[in-house]
């Protein structure tokens, strides 16, 4: 299937290249480009199989025009989207294919989430997912086998992100995201309850601004 990769260029994000350097994909990571509509539109037209990773938040990609306008289009293709909180978008526009809910890439994060993490666990979570999903991105059971692969009972950074990959296809995901989305919402309110008033983030756990709105 025709792939068009849509990675607006940021070094924070820079591991998931190895989900799809030298797979002869199209790929685009210009931001001027990826924030003009009619250059979007005429890709996605043109290719079956759409992904998209970066930064993010419930209502889209950022530095891109991947946001509610582009769902029509979207809807007709074969989806991967991997950033923070895509579950939100994926669901409430039934777009088809993998998807990521909160997933946590950076330090900051996982101490955000009461998880302590050197740079090193980051960064080892970070590249086995890459490499993992790598291997199985073109398979449709991929979600089944990057759940299976990107996995560790004594990294509680990939515990956190792995109950956090969805597929539109799979039943039982439904039931899996309200749960672990349910802990979330625990996890910060244990997290801000510790803290004085001062210390209090100003971040909105769903919506597009804050720590967890991007990947």
């Amino acid at each position: 299937m025709k792939t068009l990769v849509i990675h607006p260029a940021d070094r924070s994000t820079d591991f998931l290249k190895e989900i799809y350097e030298g797979k002869g994909y199209t790929v685009v990571t210009d931001k001027n480009i990826l924030r003009t509509p009619s250059e979007v539109k005429k890709l996605i037209k043109d290719h079956g199989r759409i992904m998209m990773m970066g930064h993010g938040y419930p209502g889209g990609l950022f530095f891109t025009c991947i946001n509610p306008e582009m769902v029509y289009l979207l809807r007709e293709k074969l989806c991967i989207c991997i950033w923070c909180n895509a579950d939100k978008f994926v669901e409430k526009y039934k777009l088809k294919g993998f998807y990521t809910g909160m997933f946590i890439s950076e330090v900051g994060e996982a101490k955000y989430f009461g998880i302590e993490a050197t740079q090193e666990r980051i960064d080892n979570s970070n590249n086995l997912f890459a490499s993992e999903f790598r291997k199985y991105e073109s398979l449709i059971t991929v979600h089944q086998l990057i759940k299976e692969h990107y996995n560790s009972f004594e990294c509680p950074v990939i515990q956190f992100n792995n109950d956090r990959l969805y597929d539109s296809d799979d039943d039982t995901d439904s039931m899996e995201r309200d749960l672990a989305n349910r802990d979330l919402e625990d996890e910060m309110r244990d997290w801000t309850d510790d803290l004085s008033d001062d210390e209090q983030p100003d971040i909105d756990p769903a919506g597009g601004h804050g720590i967890n709105s991007h990947i």
